[in-house]
């Protein structure tokens, strides 16, 4: 599952990841946009390959996501939010927590989209109050910083835990 707030970038990261390409052109996703990706990750010194099943979401889906079919395959969430814009870390960090109940023991990835846009100045999110998420990466899918690594990451965790 890709979840996170209007705007974050979730699609942007999805194309980036599957297409090696952005869009500026903004345009929202209604509903659910559904995409296959073969990941390479390396686990135990060993190149493998995790194929995904990516649901892009609408972020106006925002916590009624979780009372949704949507949610109950998930072997993993990946988490959005804009690194320019502290409501929607808030934001990812109330998904992560609501993510963690309804799906105890998988695994999430925070990714802090934007980062060609950040003066530097961003605070750190604060996550001390929230669950702690396995993989937390700046991410830009303008220029493709982190998304890879990123959802390497997130199929080493899924491999780990056998899901």
């Amino acid at each position: 599952m890709i979840i996170g707030g209007v705007g974050v970038g979730k699609t942007s990261i999805t194309h980036r990841l599957i297409f090696n390409r952005f869009d500026a052109a903004y345009k929202a996703t209604i509903g659910v946009d559904i995409y296959t990706y073969d990941c390479p990750f390396e686990w135990e010194g060993q190149p493998q390959s995790l194929r995904m099943v990516l649901w892009d979401t609408d972020g106006d889906f925002g916590m009624a996501m979780f009372s949704t079919v949507y949610i109950k395959g998930a072997a993993a969430a990946v988490v959005v939010a804009d690194i320019t814009d502290p409501e929607s870390v808030d934001t990812a960090t109330r998904l992560i927590g609501r993510f963690a109940e309804v799906m105890p023991g998988r695994p999430v990835a925070l990714l802090l989209n934007k980062v060609d846009l950040a003066t530097g100045e961003e605070p750190v999110p604060d996550i001390a109050d929230a669950v702690e998420p396995d993989v937390t990466i700046r991410t830009s899918a303008k220029d493709g910083t982190g998304i890879a690594r990123a959802f390497s990451a997130l199929s080493a965790a899924i491999h780990r835990r056998e899901l």
